[in-house]
């Protein structure tokens, strides 16, 4: 709407703006990019292991059972994602909180009610990939199962609630709003599906609904510039299957 309204100012900064996406892209992809990537890779490992350890020493030492302890790793994983986005953009992009904030997406004035309504449409048609995957089942009388039901047997309710309401942003600001701007949509697309497979579900249901979800989601961040859209409908996502669980 901005672009037909004044011939300079707005042209200027939609401009700018998709200079800084290419920018990016091209940084990442510039002759330094194995030393960036390779930094990023190293910094996730880092991150992840340090989040992690203290549930290991409290296992080790039998203070948790292991049971637990997949529970309180997993929701390791979830927060090392978004912190190393922030990190990475910190030291290796030399990035202010603000300016950060801004680039994921996640500043104030990308949170619009047409955003919130953009992830309700998201949501509905990832939810019409599930309609799919039923009718198939129908049809082919194969059962298609995701197995997450099993992977979350006894889970304590802090992890239901932590699966659909926290884990869906940690997961948002790093595959999409770091890595779309830097890899591409497909790229990392790829790269959020593959931890489903731990999944085992039928046919890698899970894996290619993932991957669905990571090109529609990443698709729409490149558009609106928002991660707005993405974390509710991801939410909207997750809190259907906790209370499927439960149905």
């Amino acid at each position: 709407m901005t672009y037909t309204k004044g011939k300079s100012g707005a042209y200027a900064g939609g401009k700018k703006n998709t200079m800084t996406r290419r920018q990016q892209q091209k940084n990442f992809n510039s002759p330094n990019k194995y030393a960036r990537s390779f930094a990023f890779i190293l910094l996730f490992i880092f991150i992840m292991t340090l989040l992690q350890l203290p549930f290991v020493f409290l296992y080790e030492a039998g203070i948790m059972q292991y049971s637990s302890l997949n529970f309180y790793s997993s929701a390791a994983l979830s927060f090392s994602f978004s912190i190393t986005a922030f990190v990475y953009l910190a030291l290796i992009e030399k990035k202010g909180i603000k300016q950060s904030v801004d680039e994921l997406g996640l500043s104030s004035r990308r949170l619009m009610l047409s955003m919130l309504g953009i992830g309700l449409v998201l949501f509905l048609v990832v939810f019409a990939f599930e309609g799919i995957v039923t009718t198939l089942e129908q049809v082919t009388h194969v059962t298609i199962s995701t197995n997450v039901q099993n992977e979350l047997e006894g889970a304590p309710l802090w992890f239901f609630v932590f699966a659909a309401l926290i884990a869906p942003i940690n997961e948002e600001i790093m595959f999409r709003g770091l890595l779309v701007p830097r890899i591409g949509i497909i790229a990392s697309a790829v790269i959020f599906a593959i931890p489903h497979y731990v999944y085992g579900s039928t046919y890698g249901i899970e894996v290619i609904a993932a991957f669905v979800f990571g090109l529609l989601a990443g698709y729409v961040y490149k558009k609106t510039k928002s991660l707005y859209p993405s974390v509710v409908a991801h939410m909207l996502v997750n809190i259907f299957a906790v209370v499927s669980l439960f149905a």
